[in-house]
């Protein structure tokens, strides 16, 4: 019997990627789990590379310093995750720097603005929670989310001084400023839709994985069954 050559192809990239830290023993929904937040923090960390660039595209060296935090901390918790296995660790922290980072880069950056509504990354924790937690746990994620927002939406709007904000020399140009409220928007957005895509896609497969297996152990029970019945013979 020919074996299709398909069958010993190197896995991609891609598929050892979101495979990292999986275990043998680990059931489908860990391992969905697992697959989807090695799927967000790989999509995140590109995003902060991509922010890199064009931040020195514009001159800004002094925000390099945020994404390259932001994505240090990812990836360090990313491989301390894959060289210790401890996975409940990694699904909190790894959430908890989603969440919290965003903000602190507005912070260091300046207000919303300026930082060109960077708090929205935020939501991928909520949104990680629902698929890698469940939907009740990640209402605590989603009302943190909104406090952080609140809280720091009433501190820029007390600090404000309009006419400060007038004669004071923008810490990023303005049309760099629109550049990443654009790019904030969609790639909040993509990552988002990216993941949710992904969880439905893998599920659908994992129910019709599960509907085969209860065909094939069917299948072996009546023939079991008929094995035991066996011919019956009239004297």
């Amino acid at each position: 019997m020919n074996t299709p050559i398909s069958a010993f192809a190197a896995p991609s990239f891609f598929d050892r990627f979101r495979t990292a830290g999986i275990e043998p023993g680990d059931g489908e929904e860990l391992r969905l789990s697992k697959s989807l937040l090695m799927l967000a923090t790989g999509l995140v960390c590109a995003a902060m590379m991509v922010w890199l660039a064009i931040y020195m595209f514009f001159g800004l060296r002094f925000s390099t310093d945020v994404p390259m935090i932001f994505l240090l901390l990812l990836a360090g918790n990313m491989f301390l995750f894959i060289g210790t296995r401890r996975f409940d660790f990694f699904r909190v922290t790894q959430l908890g720097l989603f969440l919290f980072l965003p903000y602190g880069a507005q912070w260091a950056t300046g207000n919303l603005i300026v930082s060109s509504g960077i708090v929205l990354w935020g939501l991928l924790a909520p949104i990680g929670a629902i698929l890698c937690i469940g939907a009740r746990e990640s209402m605590g994620w989603f009302i943190a989310w909104v406090v952080l927002t609140a809280l720091s939406g009433g501190v820029d709007y007390y600090l404000a001084d309009p006419l400060m904000l007038q004669l004071q020399t923008p810490a990023v140009p303005v049309r760099a400023s629109l550049l990443f409220f654009t790019l904030n928007f969609i790639c909040v957005a993509a990552i988002s839709y990216a993941l949710l895509l992904y969880s439905i896609e893998q599920k659908r497969k994992i129910q019709e994985r599960m509907e085969l297996a209860r065909q094939q152990l069917q299948v072996a029970n009546d023939a079991a069954e008929n094995l035991v019945r066996g011919p019956v013979i009239f004297i």
